[in-house]
């Protein structure tokens, strides 16, 4: 379940996709709508996903690439998260991808451990303060 009231916190999936493009995005079609039957909704036990605050990525042409510049699509305001994101996606056992989805301001509480969300597997809830400029 998300709870989308946790400031300074995001949770991440990553993975690889072997969906089309078109197809991987109808995963998320109607998420700003509640009652639209969005399967993310069901997946993440939620009936909204704020659009300001929650992201899909995809590598062009659904290539591979390391998780070390997958991260780098997240919107991690510090190095430290994005090293935090980095340590929890080896010890999963994640090195490629060539998708992910990122909630800002998000803690998603997983119900099923291990499970996949659109082929792609969470990786964790992370501190993601910003940094004081």
């Amino acid at each position: 379940m998300i709870d989308d009231t946790a400031r300074g916190m995001i949770s991440v999936w990553m993975g690889t996709t072997t969906q089309s493009p078109q197809a991987f995005e109808r995963y998320l079609d109607g998420m700003e709508a509640s009652g639209s039957g969005c399967p993310a909704h069901r997946d993440f036990g939620c009936d909204f996903l704020d659009a300001d605050f929650f992201i899909a990525y995809a590598t062009a042409g659904h290539r591979r690439v390391p998780v070390e510049t997958l991260v780098l699509e997240v919107g991690a305001h510090t190095p430290q998260t994005e090293r935090a994101i980095l340590a929890r996606c080896h010890e999963l056992g994640v090195i490629e991808g060539n998708a992910l989805y990122f909630y800002d301001h998000a803690v998603f509480h997983e119900a099923q451990p291990g499970r996949r969300y659109n082929e792609l597997q969470f990786i964790g809830n992370f501190a993601n303060p910003r940094q004081a400029r």
